[in-house]
């Protein structure tokens, strides 16, 4: 089942690090919020919608939401933008654009190349392959998104010119100032002022996320979500037919080698390497697909964490791999194009909470 997320007001989310006051005046920003923040409101809601606290306490809703101490069935699978009905993708991290562009090439978007490692390459890389820019101008990283056709053109490898869409046309950072007053004085507090950062999101923008495992979904309601607990409406609506069209993408792998593009953040065990590659070779098998890593690119980890309200403690804090990262698969066996589909495209691949949405995967030829 498919739900529209929409704000009714300035929103706020922000990364693990630590925000207390006297210590920290300013707050990281992170927008859209990790799979876990839904998640979490999600589930939240549903409690609520289908009785009480005492009751999911008790254990009655065991099978489909769990228990405070465990998770039941329910499951949420992606995190999408949508503005003005397009679906919108953190832009990937193998696709650059060009430095001191014109104002005509300003939101294009250029692929790097992944080679084998020379010879003469010095350097403590241990992988077989790099990316590099073939271009004849400079490169650099870009802080945006791209909707769903520009998507299927980089997953396919097209020679159309990718377009992105810079983060200001969908949402827009405010600013706000706040300090701490004493109980007793009412009066301000000195070393206490601080700083965050609220997203608003333009009017027809929204968050899409498809929720599974859970019966007699309601139709619509209103959970809270974020830093302060704001307000959002969140609402049923059809199966999306253009999130349909990425699974009609036909792939060959003709050169044995496919990559993966993580459209939600990942939580390895092993930080950056997922626990089936291993160590040392960068070999691993999945679900019996024997593959070896030859190259990847990863942006900075996010720091994942959040409050157990059931234990009243923070959560164990991960250091996850950002949405946008990238990584290049050889493939070691004579597994087809159509089964590395139906194991990786679309799925969640993430070693830890895969049920909160982590680790969404997507397929791309190189």
């Amino acid at each position: 089942m498919w739900y529209k997320i929409k704000a009714l007001d300035t929103l706020f989310f922000r990364d693990g690090r630590p925000f207390t006051m006297g210590s920290e005046s300013w707050a990281n920003p992170v927008f859209p919020p990790y799979p876990s923040t839904v998640y979490g409101a999600i589930r939240t809601w549903l409690i609520f919608e289908k009785g009480n606290l005492k009751e999911f306490r008790e254990g009655k809703y065991k099978e489909e939401l769990g228990t405070p101490s465990e998770k039941g069935n329910l499951k949420i699978k992606g995190l999408f933008i949508c503005l003005d009905n397009n679906i919108y993708f953190p832009v990937p991290f193998d696709s650059l654009k060009k430095k001191g562009a014109t104002q005509s090439e300003k939101n294009n978007l250029f692929y790097i190349a992944c080679i084998n490692k020379p010879e003469i390459f010095i350097s403590d890389y241990h992988l077989e392959s790099i990316l590099i820019n073939r271009n004849d101008f400079e490169l650099e990283e870009c802080d945006g998104f791209i909707n769903i056709d520009s998507l299927k053109n980089y997953l396919i490898q097209s020679n159309e010119v990718l377009q992105f869409t810079e983060k200001k046309e969908i949402f827009l950072e405010e600013k706000k100032t706040g300090i701490k007053k004493s109980r007793k004085t009412l009066s301000s507090e000195e070393g206490y002022l601080y700083r965050i950062p609220m997203v608003k999101l333009k009017k027809e923008a929204s968050l899409l996320i498809e929720i599974d495992g859970i019966s007699n979904c309601p139709g619509s309601g209103f959970l809270q979500i974020g830093g302060e607990g704001k307000i959002v409406k969140i609402e049923k609506k059809e199966s999306d037919n253009q999130l349909m069209t990425l699974m009609d993408i036909n792939f060959k792998f003709e050169n044995k080698i496919f990559k993966l593009y993580f459209a939600t953040s990942a939580i390895f065990e092993n930080g950056w390497l997922p626990r089936w590659v291993n160590k040392s070779t960068f070999e691993g098998e999945y679900k019996g697909i024997k593959v070896k890593l030859v190259s990847c690119a990863i942006g900075k980890f996010n720091l994942i964490g959040g409050w157990d309200l059931a234990n009243n403690r923070p959560k164990p804090m991960y250091k996850a791999v950002p949405a946008g990262s990238v990584y290049y698969f050889k493939i070691l066996d004579d597994t087809p194009a159509e089964k590395i589909k139906e194991v990786f495209h679309l799925k969640n691949i993430s070693d830890i909470n895969l049920e909160e949405g982590f680790g969404l995967s997507l397929l791309g030829e190189v």
